[in-house]
């Protein structure tokens, strides 16, 4: 014959502030993302005036030669600038 034995484990009860605690962390990271999501925007948005300042410049060191295609670039540059 044989024997088992199960045994059932005390309920424990959540410690004093737990709740509280795990809501305040989630507000943080809550907060940590929305900083780390506006940063990357800002970074990505910096990126995009720079580089059309540098189309822009461009296109004005070749307008004598190619006027239109200039302006082309300067178009080009604008919608860059704007997305």
């Amino acid at each position: 014959m044989t024997t088992i034995l199960v045994h059932t484990p005390a309920t424990v009860s959540a410690p004093r502030g737990a709740v509280w605690a795990g809501w305040l962390a989630g507000l943080l990271v809550d907060a940590v993302r929305r900083v780390s999501r506006q940063r990357r925007l800002r970074r990505a948005e910096s990126a995009r005036v720079a580089e059309a300042a540098a189309l822009r410049t461009y296109a004005q060191d070749i307008a004598q030669g190619d006027p239109r295609f200039a302006a082309d670039l300067h178009a080009a540059a604008d919608r860059h600038e704007r997305v």
